[in-house]
């Protein structure tokens, strides 16, 4: 009896296992399959950002341009000309108060007579001490100081001719005429203004060579293309723009240099003084901008995904060509209002699918489906 009973207890443990594990597999293929949703991203678009070389607006100046003023001081009696006209080379401009001029003319003729006078008299004493010293009624010292004071006469003599000359010039630098034919740009002083010697009083400018004046950002003046094609206010006609000369220094307000473009001569396109003229740049590219958060990697190795209408995420490379504060600056065959992912671009992979949580926001109008469940 006790040998059967030890040889059933192995095959009675045998069989519950048996029957356990098939129950637990019984009640594993009745429990429903779960479904993982797809990760929440918010999405954002490519926006553009700005032209790599942007439009510049200044004005239409002269190419040969003079900044007239009398060479002598004195208060303007009378300005001829009106801001706009056409002047002839050699015509009067503006007129000084002559009276004080001929005032100064008289007291340097009266100064010249005088330094004459007094020359002649040294002259005189010089030959009388001189023929007295050959019979030695004089001494050799009377005959130095006879000598000396002649000299110092014809040197007053000198001086004085050139004080009247200077005198006769000033009174015919009171009429201040134009050294060039030209257009009036600008007027400078009014009449009863008193004036220094070369103190700007009219602005002429020359012939009908024009050119664009700019004020150029000096982050931009060494990439700042040598041609553009220039627009002027109120013309149809574009024309061509070339780099001429940069201005004097960089302003240190504005932190801007003034650059100047040739204008090209057209027939149909009248380019007055002062104008108004937009230069645009032949090959402007538009950079494209992202958040910073949208990037995968650096560089030229970085990488963007883009959010398909199916609801699934597709890796696109991108070259990162700086950051900003918050965005980036990328350059990208990708058109600008591209649906990209903007939040939670570590945890995707290439075709995974993602959705949007309503209320986590957007900055993009484009709908973005899903897909099917599958």
């Amino acid at each position: 009896m006790s040998v059967g009973i030890v040889a059933r207890k192995p095959y009675g443990k045998a069989a519950f296992l048996i029957a356990l594990s098939v129950v637990l597999a019984g009640c594993q293929k009745d429990q429903p399959k779960v479904d993982v949703p797809p990760p929440v991203v918010r999405v954002a678009t490519i926006q553009p950002g700005t032209l790599d070389q942007p439009d510049l607006t200044g004005l239409v100046v002269a190419k040969t341009q003079s900044v007239v003023g009398f060479q002598v001081g004195g208060r303007i009696a009378e300005r001829l000309v009106e801001r706009g006209a056409r002047v002839k080379a050699g015509e009067v401009l503006a007129k000084l108060d002559p009276a004080d001029l001929r005032a100064k003319l008289a007291a340097a003729q009266a100064q010249a007579q005088q330094a004459e006078a007094q020359a002649r008299f040294a002259q005189q004493n010089f030959d009388r001490i001189q023929s007295l010293l050959t019979r030695k009624l004089a001494s050799p010292q009377d005959y130095d100081q006879a000598k000396s004071g002649l000299q110092t006469a014809r040197a007053a003599q000198t001086a004085s001719r050139a004080q009247l000359d200077q005198a006769k010039l000033a009174l015919d630098y009171a009429d201040l005429t134009a050294p060039f034919a030209g257009v009036v740009a600008s007027v400078d002083a009014d009449q009863g203004t008193v004036v220094s010697a070369g103190q700007p009083v009219v602005t002429l400018a020359a012939g009908q060579a024009r050119q664009a004046l700019v004020a150029v950002p000096e982050q931009r003046l060494t990439s700042l293309p040598h041609s553009a094609q220039a627009q002027i206010y109120g013309q149809s006609t574009p024309i061509d723009a070339r780099f001429a000369s940069v201005d004097g220094a960089v302003d240190p307000a504005s932190r801007t240099w003034s650059v100047r473009f040739d204008l090209a001569e057209n027939p149909s396109v009248v380019a007055g003084l002062g104008q108004s003229v937009t230069l645009s740049f032949a090959g402007q590219s538009v950079s494209k901008i992202v958040p910073i958060s949208a990037i995968l990697g650096q560089g030229s190795q970085a990488a963007v995904f883009v959010v398909q209408r199916d609801g699934k995420v597709k890796m696109q490379p991108i070259t990162v060509n700086r950051l900003e504060h918050e965005f980036a600056v990328i350059s990208t065959d990708l058109p600008t209002g591209t649906p990209i992912v903007a939040l939670g671009v570590n945890r995707l992979h290439d075709g995974e699918k993602v959705r949007m949580q309503p209320g986590l926001g957007t900055d993009t109008g484009t709908v973005i489906e899903t897909g099917d469940k599958q």
